[in-house]
């Protein structure tokens, strides 16, 4: 007798088929079959027959169909096969008379072959226990219980199917296999395993180019399906392929007929962010001049091809040095862009003119990695950890780095790739000599000709040909510098009806231009003061006071505050400075035009200043521009929010402009935010300079809705860092309550319980002693969240009451909105749905009055967890929908970690487990990268609940273990309870897998208990 159940269900006595009934009798047995030897309640039997709507005679039906079964199992000679145990059934059969706990008992019995080394065996008994499957599993059985059961055997097949042709391509028979697998990547498409062994088939049999070609339709596949690049496996082995890498055994010189065993070949884990490809250079001027020598120099060295023996010379490095307004960024730059082709994975690019002699490596360092896909706390804190893993991510790739502007003193060594596939063009005013095995470019000045033809490009042929002998006089004057030839040309080119004689007379005058030149870059000065004084007072004013905007660029409102005025005039005004050459214009995506000035430039506008304004006038130009960044970072947040809600605002004296204007300038608050960060961190650098401490905490305790969206955790710890030192500094006791409170949540966004606690205490002390209510209802929030954390019940209720309470006084809605979603969770955690549901009502009314899009998605993500706890799926999934487009519009990285891990659960609550693992692994990459360790832990303990379900232990065990683990360095002592319960499960199912792992970790007997 055999029930069968790997194919349509049967019931067979030798080669006869056993008549099972109807459609509900079916399902009863199949459920039974797949439970052998276990009690299956009535209701699962109810469930997997009806789903959700069973009729009120359910019990009844259940018991006409076991009797059915009964009378069919006595006439075949087994009358005591289902028995009748509470709370259900017991279908009672050896394993040898059911096909699905064969198949179970052969792969155990493969794989402990496997392990034994007897390769050829294990491959046999895989062929054997897969030959038991007729079919799809279940097939003929419409039961959503019984085909989530049939998903569960069909990845289960499928995973011995790999490990079947993992064996036979060990045991050389890589032709043999080939066939089997072009079907399967047919039939399987999102299943990786499978192309890489059909890459690693074809490659084996001598057909490299039928291995890539395999790689690229299964880039293809991916892609057109899922939107995401393959995962580490496959891009490691194809350019292992790529490279006739010797570890993936036999090639073409071997005959594929008598290849002997191959090496086991192992592809990295885990799967690595998808790559980004950075394309940093700014334009290339259109007008360039000269240079040709350079440029072939250039060319040689950086625009060899791949296959040249590279390894041998090392990376190629190309300093260009020369004096301040030579040339080396424009050349440093045209020469990257034509080499671009050459360098297909990208180009980082890095202006260092704002280092002022100081070694900011490791915050360089933070912004290349950024760039190449790496967020958040995932960036290591000391400059040789980002160094380290800057080199491992640039390794064996095609990639140019630009290094402009380097001051003297300033190590450059860090921020080099070591990769030999790279290429580094480095532009400073002094040769670095200390660099060894670089190609070194001194630039001079330009001759006669060249600078004519530069001035012609500039003013016009005719202007030039009509007065050939003033034009030379005039480019001897400029001493063939670029920089000053380039104002000196835009100011002619300015003014068409003026001779060029006239401006040589001025030239020639010693009084208008800079002293004899003494030091590199003084010559530059004369240019300098030439376009200077051609502004009218106005102007000349707004340069001066240009110098202490310290940001790398500038948008034009900042001109309005320096001067006090409109934003119209100006901007107005700005751009005659545009004219004159002595500030550029930069963009970025998601800004308007923005304005920026030359180092050097910026000295000599700082000279002026200190000559021609008074201390006090500066003084008060700062403020007016500090106190309008502060204006604006408020009206952000006020978008962001709804009002002035979930933060606090000191006296400092604002710099306003009108509200049309000031809602111009930010636009989306999520675009501002971003294109606005490090000049925002400058200014709070400043203000804590400038001794503006009121202002100083203000803005930095504003730019928490930044911070914590995007991650930018080195930016929050810096700025919170410098305005509670100017607070201590004035004795400015709210001002340093702020700030612990701020340190306090970005240690709780890191899970660094304790460090929050610590300063969450000393902020309510402070708080408390000041009396500001409203800063011990943000304290105590964020409190009581650490508590739940602890499942410190209790306390955390009682902190909550007291800020909720609170906030209602001091009319904060969006905080009372956002203590109602965290209480909501606690009565989700008692079981009290319809009150979590309450809670929730009231806060989403209040974010939909104030237009708090931000936590409205918290909130409808609490919903959609109410949803996916009492099984509406079909409320959870719009719910979902919701909050993605939400997060994703106003750009919350952070938020959208949150909803892409629910969307995963909610996928496998959906019995579509493997879109739910792409989702969850995928998730867990990003929680990574942002830092987000509680959502890692989340992420791992799902993927262990999921491998479970699908009867995968052994990875289960391995996740949870992790889980576990994590939970555990994070004090979160529930989530760690119920990852152990969990793990004890995959214990049971696995035990020697589980002691695996914790063997393999180091850990065996101290895993979390």
């Amino acid at each position: 007798m055999g029930l069968r159940l790997l194919g349509p269900v049967e019931m067979t006595i030798g080669d006869r088929s056993v008549n099972l009934g109807g459609a509900r009798q079916r399902t009863v047995l199949a459920v039974l079959g797949l439970n052998a030897n276990r009690v299956v309640p009535v209701d699962q039997l109810i469930d997997a027959v009806w789903g959700a709507d069973p009729p009120t005679t359910a019990r009844s039906q259940i018991q006409i169909c076991i009797s059915a079964l009964r009378r069919i199992f006595q006439e075949i000679g087994h009358p005591e096969a289902i028995d009748t145990r509470p709370p259900g059934y017991l279908l009672q059969l050896a394993p040898e008379h059911v096909d699905s706990l064969q198949f179970a008992a052969q792969l155990a019995d493969a794989r402990r072959q496997a392990d034994a080394g007897a390769k050829a065996e294990a491959s046999a008994t895989l062929t054997a226990a897969l030959a038991l499957w007729r079919g799809a599993a279940l097939s003929g059985i419409s039961s959503d219980q019984v085909q989530r059961a049939a998903t569960v055997l069909e990845d289960q097949r499928l995973t011995a199917v790999e490990e079947r042709i993992q064996l036979d391509l060990e045991l050389g028979r890589h032709q043999e296999v080939i066939l089997e697998l072009r079907a399967l990547v047919v039939e399987q498409p999102m299943r990786e395993r499978l192309h890489a062994y059909l890459m690693l088939a074809l490659y084996r049999c001598g057909r490299q180019a039928d291995a890539l070609a395999a790689a690229r339709r299964a880039r293809e596949i991916l892609a057109e399906e899922l939107g995401l690049d393959p995962g580490a496996e496959l891009q490691h082995l194809e350019r292992a392929i790529l490279q006739r890498d010797p570890s993936l055994g036999p090639t073409d010189e071997a005959s594929p007929a008598a290849a002997p065993p191959a090496p086991r070949w192992t592809p990295p884990q885990p799967r690595q962010p998808t790559p980004v490809l950075p394309r940093q250079l700014p334009a290339s001027i259109t007008d360039f001049v000269g240079r040709d020598d350079q440029l072939d120099q250039i060319r040689q060295v950086l625009g060899r091809s791949p296959d040249d023996d590279r390894d041998h010379r090392g990376m190629p490095v190309v300093v260009i040095s020369g004096m301040d307004g030579v040339g080396k960024s424009s050349l440093a730059i045209r020469a990257a862009h034509e080499l671009g082709e050459h360098y297909p994975d990208g180009q980082l690019y890095a202006d260092m003119h704002t280092w002022d002699g100081q070694d900011r490596s490791a915050e360089l360092l933070a912004r290349f990695l950024r760039a190449l896909g790496v967020t958040g706390s995932a960036i290591p804190d000391g400059v040789d950890e980002r160094g380290e893993l800057y080199r491992s991510m640039l390794s064996g790739k095609r990639m140019l780095v630009v290094l402009d502007d380097v001051p003297p003193d300033v190590p450059v060594l860090p921020l080099l790739p070591g990769s030999s596939s790279c290429g580094v063009i480095i532009a400073s005013r002094l040769r670095l000599t200390g660099l060894p095995g670089v190609r070194q470019i001194d630039l001079d000045v330009f001759d006669l000709q060249q600078s004519l033809q530069m001035l012609t490009g500039m003013v016009g042929r005719d202007r030039i040909l009509a007065d050939r002998a003033d034009a030379a006089e005039l480019a001897d004057l400029c001493g063939g510098l670029p920089l000053a030839l380039r104002i000196t040309g835009a100011r002619l080119a300015s003014r068409p009806h003026w001779r060029l004689g006239g401006l040589v007379h001025r030239l020639r005058d010693e009084a208008k231009r800079l002293d004899e030149f003494t030091h590199h870059g003084l010559e530059l000065r004369s240019s300098i003061r030439l376009a200077y004084r051609a502004l009218d007072g106005r102007a000349q004013r707004l340069f001066r006071l240009c110098s202490l905007l310290r940001a790398p660029d500038f948008p034009g409102w900042t001109a309005a505050a320096l001067l006090d005025c409109s934003t119209d005039e100006a901007e107005e005004i700005l751009e005659s400075l545009v004219d004159a050459r002595l500030v550029d214009i930069v963009q970025y995506p998601y800004t308007s035009v923005r304005y920026r000035l030359h180092d050097l430039i910026r000295v000599y506008a700082a000279e002026k200043l200190g000559e021609e304004e008074t201390d006090q006038d500066s003084a008060a130009a700062l403020a007016r521009v500090l106190g309008g960044w502060l204006a604006l970072a408020e009206a952000a947040h006020q978008i962001d929010y709804g009002g002035n809600y979930t933060t606090l605002h000191g006296g400092a004296q604002r710099w306003t402009m009108p509200r049309e204007e000031a809602a111009r300038q930010i636009g989306d608050p999520a675009d501002w935010w971003e294109a606005e960060r490090r000049a925002l961190a400058v200014a709070v650098r400043q203000a804590a300079e400038a001794g503006l401490s009121e202002l100083c905490w203000d803005l930095s305790l504003t730019m928490i809705s930044l911070f914590e969206s995007k991650g930018y955790f080195d930016d929050w710890r810096e700025c919170t860092s410098l305005a509670y030192q100017a607070a201590e500094r004035d004795g400015n006791r709210i001002g340093m309550a702020a700030m612990r409170y701020s340190l306090g949540t970005l240690y709780l966004f890191q899970s660094r319980l304790a460090e929050a606690d610590d300063c969450f205490a000393t902020a309510l002390e402070m708080f408390r002693a000041e009396g500001l209510e409203h800063g011990c209802a943000l304290v105590l929030r964020n409190a009581a969240h650490i508590d739940g954390l602890r499942g410190d019940v209790a306390s955390m209720l009682g902190k909550y009451t007291a800020s909720l309470d609170i906030m209602r006084r001091v009319g904060d809605r969006i905080g009372e909105a956002h203590i109602m979603r965290n209480l909501a969770k606690h009565r989700m955690d008692e079981g009290d749905y319809q009150g979590a549901t309450e809670l929730l009502d009231q806060a989403l009314v209040i974010c939909e009055q104030t237009g708090c899009l931000r936590v409205q998605a918290q909130v409808l993500h609490r919903f959609a967890e109410v949803h996916l706890a009492t099984g509406r799926l079909d409320l959870a999934k719009p719910c979902l929908h919701q909050v993605l487009r939400i997060v994703r519009d106003t750009g919350d990285r952070i938020g959208e970690t949150h909803a892409l891990y629910s969307l995963g659960l909610l996928r496998h609550r959906e019995g579509r487990s493997d879109d739910a693992e792409v989702i969850i692994a995928h998730t867990l990459e990003r929680a990574r990268s942002l830092g987000e360790r509680l959502v890692e832990a989340r992420c791992r303990f799902s993927l262990g609940e999921i491998a479970l379900a699908t009867g995968r232990p052994e990875a289960g065990a391995a996740h949870l273990w992790e889980a576990a683990e994590l939970f555990g360095r994070l004090g979160s002592t529930f989530w760690q309870e119920r990852a152990n319960l969990l793990l004890a499960k995959a214990d049971q199912l696995a035990p020697p897998v589980a002691e695996g792992v914790a063997a393999w970790a180091g850990l065996a007997g101290n895993r979390p208990v």
